[in-house]
């Protein structure tokens, strides 16, 4: 039988009161060397992440960000933000990481990223809940990586955990 979902827990860390709030777009660049640093951390072998030689050979402008690149992308946008005098999106919603877990994530890719690319990151706080009679506490996060000529590359849903009991 599932779990019924509970929208309050009164000992709950996160702060519920930030359901809805849409983080500006921050622009990042695409630079070379993170992509070719992260695609090596992952054990990419393809060229396309490496070579622009290879990279044009297939068709693309540039060295190609692997699909998980996101992560990186939005590292970049928090930073961006806190350099700005902004909060990121964890210190917004209270994220306490001695509780802290990660739940599941959606990726929808829409178009490839690639070396000298300047993207946007938009994030919205979708939804917050509780489990297990709030021994866990949960937040639904949408963001979306834009092009400002292609448009929207990908979109990503990621569900984060407070474990508290």
């Amino acid at each position: 039988m599932p779990e019924q979902r509970v929208e309050t827990n009164p000992k709950g860390i996160f702060d519920r009161e930030t359901k809805g709030a849409r983080f500006a777009p921050i622009s990042v660049p695409l630079e070379r060397g993170a992509i070719r640093f992260f695609a090596r951390t992952l054990g990419e072998t393809d060229p396309i992440h490496f070579d622009p030689a290879a990279a044009r050979d297939k068709g693309y402008p540039d060295i190609v960000a692997p699909p998980s690149f996101f992560v990186v992308v939005e590292a970049a946008a928090n930073e961006e933000r806190q350099r700005r005098g902004q909060k990121p999106l964890a210190a917004l919603i209270k994220c306490d990481y001695r509780y802290l877990l990660h739940g599941d994530e959606q990726y929808d890719y829409y178009g490839p990223m690639f070396a000298g690319d300047e993207v946007a990151l938009t994030s919205t706080i979708a939804d917050f809940y509780d489990k297990k009679g709030g021994a866990m506490e949960f937040v639904t996060v949408e963001s979306e990586i834009t092009h400002p000529v292609r448009g929207t590359l990908m979109r990503c849903r990621r569900t984060l955990l407070h474990r508290l009991g």
